[in-house]
């Protein structure tokens, strides 16, 4: 049964300053520094550190990994329900300003209702009035109707619309990609939204429509779109879940790319846009499909090209790169993750979703890390950020746990950052937990480490060091059961050495300058 709470009730329950019946973390149960203009800069002198144990960084050339995009989250089938919340502004905020995730990767889709299936056309509309007030009755009145064949069709249009306007007005370097997760219903062999496949025989005008999605967004908001992918988990067993889908083989999708698409982006002036490829849904299809199309189509590797995958009904210990891409040093992306089949908003949830962006970022090597959703209402499973309300119009919302641990990494790793190596060192007289995860990043003089703790009984303290390099400055940003992002500035000791404490069970993410690192 879906939950929903009267705003008399929210008052309430705020007031008191209790947790959520449903396991969540409200604002007043912890503590959430507000944003402040702060000098981290050394003003001090620290006691001398008792810990010998060490985590080091190393930034030689040989110690460099991947590059880092950013990181993001979908908006989708859900724009709608953002668009129609009446706190929408705030979300926003959340999810893209400095103080909320800083988010830099916004995905979107090319949705199939833009083709009417009555007469065929293709209808973008883009001079359609989206700025309406949350609780306009033209669309909240009657708000489950059949747009073009698709449930809510014209409010994830209009939604859609206006997040990327507002987004791309307020948050400067946000990169917009859009997918497809079904073309018009009249060029598949089904003609149906949810499974068969693209008919060949119009293979030049889906890339023409991609193309034209892709001006008309481009015309109306003032951006360029950063990468476009015509497909959403490819795979003909996608189609079981009951959404829109298109199945593409790997034959299928890198003939279209190589003979239709590419040539009609660079005809059409946007051979500059990153290509999206794959996205697959479980991550082992994803490798298998990536490996196989690379070593059959090598041509399909140019500056633009990014492959990625969804990581669905993986574990973490299986989390691997795409190893073709990696010859070839493609950058790699995972573009799609959430909890499909449970709901958990507490805390050992949030540290779950640690341990597998650390996989995905450390063991994997992957350039992005783009959540699913968002901000949507959710009853039965875990797959958002932020918990909107399930009323129409949705008139409160908040965080969920794991929302802090994904910004221990999305609001200090830097776009173009680049990962490194680094080693967690234990000493004779003090160990460090076993199952503590660390990764680190560089971007020009700017440091940056994640540490997860995963032990529920153990704190520690280890000293931070960078290989050959001084620090200029240190903070530290720590997210557990019981404080979110709670900022500290770590002065050096007297023999210059800096050492930090990492609470048990949580995120700690270390960040700040470097002294004499020439600046690349």
């Amino acid at each position: 049964m879906k939950k929903i709470y009267s705003l008399l009730f929210v008052a309430l329950f705020l007031f008191l300053g209790y947790s959520c019946d449903d396991g969540s973390l409200d604002h007043s149960d912890v503590f959430i520094p507000e944003p402040v203009e702060e000098n981290f800069d050394d003003d001090g002198i620290a006691p001398e550190p008792t810990t010998t144990a060490v985590v080091r960084m190393k930034i030689g050339e040989e110690n460099k990994h991947q590059v880092i995009d950013g990181f993001g989250c979908a908006f989708c089938g859900w724009s709608h329900r953002i668009w129609n919340t009446m706190q929408r502004d705030a979300v926003i905020e959340d999810l893209f300003s400095e103080n909320g995730l800083d988010l830099n990767i916004f995905r979107g889709e090319i949705f199939p209702s833009y083709g009417n299936p009555t007469t065929g056309d293709i209808e973008f509309k883009m001079d359609r009035n989206f700025m309406l007030q949350p609780d306009d009755p033209s669309m909240i009145n009657n708000y489950w109707r059949n747009y073009n064949g698709e449930e809510c069709g014209e409010q994830c249009q209009l939604g859609q619309m206006w997040l990327v306007d507002l987004i791309s007005r307020k948050y400067k370097d946000v990169n917009f990609f859009f997918s497809v997760w079904c073309p018009p219903i009249k060029w598949k062999s089904n003609n149906k939204l949810n499974g068969g496949s693209l008919k060949s025989e119009y293979y030049d005008e889906y890339a023409q429509y991609l193309l034209d999605f892709v001006d008309a967004y481009e015309q109306k908001f003032g951006i360029d779109i950063y990468a476009l992918s015509g497909w959403n988990e490819p795979d003909k067993l996608a189609s079981l879940g009951g959404w829109a889908t298109c199945a593409w083989s790997e034959e299928e999708m890198a003939k279209f790319v190589l003979e239709k698409l590419r040539p009609a982006m660079e005809k059409r002036g946007h051979s500059d846009m990153k290509l999206v490829y794959a996205e697959n849904a479980q991550w082992k299809w994803a490798v298998d499909f990536i490996n196989n199309s690379l070593k059959k189509y090598p041509e399909l590797v140019d500056p633009n090209f990014i492959v990625a995958g969804h990581g669905y009904s993986t574990r973490d210990e299986n989390v691997i790169p795409f190893e073709e891409a990696e010859k070839r040093n493609v950058h790699m992306w995972q573009t799609e993750l959430s909890d499909d089949k449970g709901r958990q908003e507490t805390w050992p949830d949030a540290m779950k979703w640690a341990k597998t962006f650390h996989a995905y970022m450390a063991n994997a090597n992957m350039s992005a890390f783009v959540w699913w959703s968002g901000a949507r209402p959710c009853s039965t499973t875990g797959e958002n950020l932020i918990q909107l309300e399930e009323a129409l119009p949705s008139t409160y919302y908040y965080r969920v746990p794991r929302y802090y641990t994904f910004g221990q990494f999305s609001k200090f790793i830097e776009q173009n950052a680049v990962r490194v190596d680094v080693e967690a060192i234990s000493s004779e007289t003090d160990k460090l937990p076993e199952d503590l995860l660390v990764s680190a990043y560089v971007k020009d003089d700017t440091y940056t480490i994640v540490l997860i703790n995963l032990s529920q009984k153990e704190s520690f303290s280890t000293l931070i060091g960078i290989e050959g390099v001084e620090f200029q400055n240190m903070r530290t940003y720590t997210s557990s059961e019981y404080v979110k992002w709670k900022h500290k500035k770590i002065n050096p000791s007297q023999s210059g050495l800096r050492s930090i404490t990492v609470p048990k069970y949580s995120v700690v993410t270390v960040t700040g300058k470097m002294k004499n690192h020439e600046v690349e």
